[in-house]
């Protein structure tokens, strides 16, 4: 067991490290994620007052004190009927007033205030976050845009005796009613990782979740070539994770993720983990 931990939390040591000192990623604290709501609410927060400080002031003058619950109660209802998607791509309205929860690149055109929008983004890095309100049950990595979930990240190393298919097997026990793991609603995309290979899935249903093959490929086969760190997957959080790309990833989400990322070609059919 002692083997087991030291080596996983290796992994997430090397990929937190990584995110944080080149991936323009903040390393996020446990405690700030609020498992009953699958928000980080200091996150959500420091966001809008930060990019939106005029539309900020004038809601506390009406709500006062009362202003950071009743926003979560109105977030958190468009999140349930919209999902996560939606609001990052169109934000939501509060009392009449248009409040956004992300900035995207415009696709032409470089305009200043865009881009000083743009980066305020505040994408975290969580390690061991408990999301079940009623119990001590964690995920290895969340990945939030803003204090909204994006990814969950389970690692497995086979120096353990692990490996991703066992990280799957661990997605396919969780709980798809607990809230991080509503479809559409809250996180976006489930990871399986270890050294060797990458599955992803956008659904958590249980023993019919579908994992579909997150690699580069290798000499025209399955899996992925060798990197000069030893650890083959190091591409995810080297390349897929750096700021830039992901948040493309997000605003595209749909044409991008799913597809296997524009510019990473997916394994062979035959080797799609189900």
């Amino acid at each position: 067991m002692t083997t087991r931990m030291h080596t996983e939390r290796a992994l997430e040591d090397l990929i937190e490290a990584h995110l944080v000192a080149h991936g323009g990623w903040r390393k996020g604290n446990p405690v700030d994620f609020d498992a009953e709501l699958a928000l980080t609410t200091p996150d959500l927060f420091a966001f809008i007052q930060a990019t939106q400080p005029d539309t900020w002031e004038k809601l506390h003058r009406h709500h006062q004190q009362g202003l950071e619950a009743a926003l979560l109660d109105r977030l958190t209802g468009v999140l349930d009927s919209k999902g996560t998607l939606d609001v990052m791509r169109h934000g939501f309205k509060f009392y009449g007033e248009a409040l956004r929860l992300a900035y995207f690149r415009p696709a032409h055109g470089l305009n200043p205030e865009i881009l000083a929008q743009y980066a305020q983004n505040r994408l975290v890095v969580t390690r061991q976050v408990k999301f079940n309100p009623h119990g001590d049950e964690s995920i290895d990595l969340l990945l939030s845009l803003n204090g909204l979930p994006i990814a969950t990240v389970e690692l497995k190393n086979q120096l353990t005796g692990q490996n991703v298919d066992d990280a799957i097997k661990q997605y396919k026990q969780r709980d798809p009613k607990l809230k991080l793991f509503q479809f559409k609603r809250r996180a976006l995309v489930h990871f399986a990782v270890g050294p060797e290979r990458v599955a992803m899935a956008t659904r958590l249903q249980g023993k019919d979740t579908l994992f579909l093959p997150f690699n580069r490929g290798c000499d025209g086969g399955a899996g992925n070539p060798p990197h000069s760190s030893g650890i083959r997957t190091a591409y995810l959080w080297e390349e897929i994770l750096q700021r830039d790309s992901f948040l493309d990833i997000v605003a595209r989400f749909l044409k991008g993720i799913i597809a296997g990322i524009h510019y990473f070609k997916t394994e062979p059919e035959r080797s799609i983990s189900k």
